[in-house]
């Protein structure tokens, strides 16, 4: 109730600062979201930099302004209504289920209990924060400092290779005009707090920007608390003529709780209730780490250009988790060149060609210790291992382009990927493993106007992770897993996007696409993840959309719409058959509506509402998750005070007071599938920017 009232005087201090603006009728300083023609933004998060109007793949860019009213805890906020993506919040924290056309559904349960993601690429600023085998830990991934985040939904393992089912790049602003400073305030319920300072720096063609952020969240269920504190620095400029460095600096510290799966009675009776397992052995995650990493962007002779990056990550991780409390000290380094040519042949023709590679290599100790009844690390050490897995590949593309509206690209890419685990208590169990796989693909674009249409026809790759890989009881102990190999993709996809003016006196922006994925081994989660398999076939296919139309300046409706059949077409495993079943964890359907309005005075309004279908929880389609409806509604204000603005909101979500299933652990034992979703929430927050 004191986190209702603090919203509530927030949402009073701002129609107070708001009045006389409305008043006087000024116009709202907010960006439109909806702009025709369509702009030439460049996309960077696709490996190769390319406009996004012309660009042979599903691509979604998500703006500051759509979840700048937001509690900003998780990428929830920012990619909850893209068309083929489904961000679902695990305990109402920064840890999230990200799920694009299917890549990734496994992650989650006990091997993955929070902040992890599986079978998608995520970077920040184009410094990846993906593990060489595929894993992604979400600690440094923050929307403080983002000003759009990019998700390109198209297969991306022809250019990035494994575990690229997906790409999202989270993006800073370093193009600010002069210095500022921000500090920002968010409060919520459940004991939400954030805060957080931002300074930006202009010297002479150098921009650089500061950023410091604190958070607490005690969590609406039973031992689900978590807090984390980031800073993060980001400098860009020129140091000749035609060449640009880029500095990256990160370091992050955080715990987190996490309450489990309830059984479908444990969730009837209260779901704020936690797995008493988790409880009593205090299940939790406690991260420290350091990023550093350096960009070089050169122009050369004749339209060519490359980019070099290297970067390197120190970790020291603890967790108790599955009986044990665990350590681990590791680094994570690697590097990658990409070069760019462009040609032109004659009036009508002209080339583009790419070609790149990179290298990343993760390797660190790990001691397992027995633990004690409270949950404290013991005395005892059960386990001595090193644990360490080395990606690397290679790529090339060609594009061919006539007359500015047709063109057609070959891509390739050969990746080698290898582990190795050293057991020091029994150097009997210390094994490797190495994979390798090219991947192609191929696409045709034609344009025309303001329309784009593609086709395109790729490959993908995806290795297990590192802790996917530990041997089931049926097989010889060993330290990896001898039955696993890597996931292997065709995907055939078609779309378009553009921008249509005049629809009803308004503006209408669309982006759709049609895709058709044959899998081979796909990865499964089994006995909650305890240990994993793979079916043999599988086959996903699936229709999205997304729609924005503005009738007028000052209002924007939108909506998204993703329609999917998910099937295991080959999977048998302990004897029992699964051919014909739908995939865990796959909704048929995901439906999101918004609307915006923005009023005199700097007001803006915004309502929403998300539907996701049923799914199963498990291979045998017998543990079912309900679909769900819920409703949020946002309430904003900007002013400006001389050389200072104000900036506030109160938001809340699942206004209904719903109860549902947010997110569940495949196949989990015991009953436990099922995590609730977080229940009505309010919060609120102000921005202070002083230029």
């Amino acid at each position: 109730m004191a986190t209702i009232r603090a919203a509530s005087a927030v949402l009073a201090g701002m129609m107070i600062l708001c009045a006389p603006l409305a008043a006087e009728g000024q116009a709202s300083s907010q960006r439109d979201t909806l702009v025709v023609p369509l702009p030439e933004v460049v996309v960077v998060g696709t490996r190769v930099p390319e406009s996004l109007r012309t660009s042979p793949a599903a691509l979604t860019i998500v703006s500051r302004e759509r979840f700048a009213n937001s509690r900003n805890i998780s990428l929830a906020d920012a990619l909850g209504g893209v068309p083929g993506v489904l961000v679902q919040s695990r305990a109402g924290s920064q840890d999230v289920r990200l799920t694009i056309r299917g890549f990734g559904a496994r992650g989650s349960g006990d091997r993955s209990n929070v902040a992890n993601l599986r079978g998608i690429r995520v970077l920040t600023d184009g410094v990846p924060v993906t593990e060489p085998d595929g894993r992604t830990a979400l600690d440094l991934v923050d929307l403080g400092l983002a000003d759009r985040v990019e998700v390109s939904r198209s297969n991306a393992s022809a250019l990035y290779g494994n575990a690229s089912g997906g790409v999202v790049n989270l993006s800073t602003d370093l193009a600010f005009p002069q210095n500022y400073a921000e500090t920002r305030a968010i409060g919520g319920e459940y004991g939400y707090h954030r805060e957080q300072g931002v300074a930006g720096f202009v010297v002479g063609s150098s921009h650089a920007v500061l950023s410091l952020v604190n958070s607490t969240f005690d969590g609406w269920r039973r031992h689900s608390s978590g807090s984390r504190s980031l800073a993060q620095f980001r400098l860009a400029g020129p140091i000749s003529s035609g060449t640009r460095l880029g500095v990256l600096l990160d370091a992050v510290t955080d715990i987190s709780r996490f309450p489990g799966a309830l059984t479908t009675a444990e969730l009837a009776l209260n779901p704020r209730l936690a797995n008493p397992t988790y409880v009593t052995r205090d299940e939790r995650r406690r991260d420290r780490q350091g990023r550093v990493a350096l960009t070089l962007d050169r122009s050369l002779a004749k339209a060519q250009d490359l980019a070099l990056t290297a970067f390197v990550e120190p970790k020291v991780l603890q967790r108790s988790e599955r009986g044990s409390f665990r350590d681990f000290t590791r680094y994570h380094l690697g590097g990658s060149a990409t070069w760019r040519g462009a040609r032109t042949l004659n009036p009508d023709w002209s080339t583009v060609l790419s070609a790149g590679a990179d290298e990343a290599f993760q390797d660190g100790a790990i001691l397992f210790y027995s633990l004690t009844p409270a949950g404290k690390r013991g005395t005892t050490i059960n386990a001595d291992k090193r644990e360490a897995a080395n990606s690397a590949g290679g790529f090339a593309q060609a594009e061919l382009k006539w007359r500015e509206r047709w063109s057609g690209r070959l891509a390739a890419r050969y990746d080698v990927l290898w582990y190795i685990a050293e057991d020091y208590v029994t150097p009997t169990l210390s094994a490797q493993k190495r994979f390798e796989r090219w991947t192609p693909k191929a696409a045709i674009t034609y344009t025309a106007a303001e329309h784009t249409i593609y086709a395109a026809l790729g490959g993908g790759v995806e290795a297990p992770a590192f802790n996917e890989i530990d041997p089931p009881p049926s097989v010889p102990p060993t330290a990896l897993n001898p039955l696993l190999e890597p996931t292997r993709s065709t995907t055939y996809e078609v779309g378009g996007r553009g921008a249509v003016p005049g629809v009803l006196s308004g503006a209408l922006r669309y982006d759709a696409a049609l895709y058709y994925i044959d899998v081979r081994n796909d990865i499964v989660p089994w006995n909650g993840g305890s240990y994993f398999f793979t079916a043999g076939k599988s086959r996903r296919r699936g229709a999205e959309a997304g729609l924005e139309w503005s009738p007028r300046q000052t209002l924007v409706l939108g909506g998204s719409l993703t329609v999917s059949n998910n099937e295991y077409v080959e999977y048998v495993r302990d004897d029992t058959t699964f051919d014909g079943n739908e995939i865990a964890g796959l909704p048929s359907v995901i439906a999101n509506g918004s609307a915006r309005l923005k009023l005199p005075g700097g007001v803006s309004l915004e309502g929403n509402v998300e539907n996701v279908g049923e799914c199963f929880a498990d291979d045998g389609n017998h543990a079912r998750v309900p679909s769900h409806t819920v409703l949020g509604a946002s309430l904003g204000c900007e002013r400006s005070l001389g050389d200072m603005s104000v900036r506030g909101f109160v938001a809340g979500q699942n206004l209904a007071n719903r109860e549902y299933v947010a997110s569940a652990f495949i196949n989990g034992t015991g009953g436990r599938f099922y995590e609730p979703g977080l229940p009505r929430t309010i919060s609120g927050g102000i921005t202070l920017r002083w230029k």
